[in-house]
């Protein structure tokens, strides 16, 4: 059975990544096939300084969106999709409120919370990890990983799919699709692979972030104001994405940007004498490692031993 079109959706710890997902659904509901089913939104956040900042900032929605702050097991039983959006130190006491086992069922369950499995998730709501056999009256738990910049409407998410596991309705995965490529692109993750998108999809933001503040210190150093190196690196570094986006591969991009005796060359060189490849890949197997350390897997390439 597929979601009726006024159907709720609760955000279960409405921050920054929840403000985002809610912005960019709450505009596309209706009956409308191309429209997500949603009519009403309820966001429960966990301060009082929160709910007024919400409500001051999706004051053009009031008549479509709830804020409610400690009164989860309301919004859950009001509400047809649950986001968990809350923060992983906070999360397992937020699950183990008393009635919210029952009022998650038959719901259908996205968890965007880093470092909690499907079957973590499963055990610490229904005590636990779902299976063929007790699977009838539980709700349905998703697994997704979306970057920061869903914040505007850019991420990458990604959405685990186990086949070892209960069989997930067609219907429960298309929503879950329809409503992050709101915020970005998705790709479709088996679980052994999750650890490893954590870093690849979620970690990697902050690289970029160093090596262009790094690109524009020394911009600032050779004579460029700041404002404009800003904008020179930001452009090029977007032009760069979209060029490899439209399949052009790395090595070939770098070769046609460089000539010889060029300053490009040179600059490139200075990286390999740098070893940038080699602290660039261990950076990212160190976020990897430390993805696995949360749950305690352990790899082949991993930087460190458990």
């Amino acid at each position: 059975m597929s979601f009726p079109n006024n159907a709720t959706l609760c955000i279960l710890g409405c921050g920054n990544l929840g403000k985002a997902i809610l912005r960019s659904v709450i505009g596309t509901s209706g009956s409308n096939s191309e429209n997500l089913p949603f009519t009403e939104f309820i966001a429960c956040v966990r301060s009082e300084k929160s709910q007024k900042a919400l409500s001051s900032e999706a004051a053009q929605y009031q008549q479509q969106l709830t804020i409610l702050r400690g009164e989860n097991i309301r919004a859950v039983r009001q509400s047809d999709v649950i986001i968990l959006g809350a923060d992983p130190a906070d999360i397992e006491t937020v699950l183990r409120e008393d009635g919210l086992s029952d009022a998650l069922s038959n719901k259908l369950i996205i968890s965007v919370v880093a470092g909690w499995t499907r079957q973590k998730l499963e055990a610490t709501i229904f005590g636990t990890e779902t299976t063929t056999e007790n699977q009838a009256g539980r709700g349905w738990v998703v697994r997704t990983l979306p970057n920061i910049a869903a914040t505007v409407s850019q991420g990458l998410t990604a959405i685990e799919v186990d086949p070892s596991g209960p069989s997930l309705p067609d219907h429960h995965m298309q929503l879950t699709t329809s409503i992050f490529e709101r915020v970005g692109r998705v790709v479709h993750i088996p679980p052994r692979l999750m650890n490893a998108t954590t870093a690849v999809g979620g970690s990697t933001p902050a690289f970029f972030a160093v090596v262009v503040d790094a690109l524009v210190d020394a911009a600032v150093a050779v004579g460029v104001p700041r404002d404009m190196a800003q904008t020179m690196i930001y452009q090029s570094m977007k032009g760069t994405a979209s060029l490899l986006q439209s399949g052009i591969h790395p090595g070939v991009l770098k070769d046609q940007g460089t000539s010889p005796e060029g300053c490009t060359i040179g600059g490139l060189m200075v990286m390999e004498e740098g070893a940038v490849r080699g602290h660039v890949g261990r950076a990212l197997r160190e976020a990897v490692t430390l993805a696995r350390l949360m749950e305690t897997k352990t790899h082949v390439n991993d930087t460190r031993n458990i």
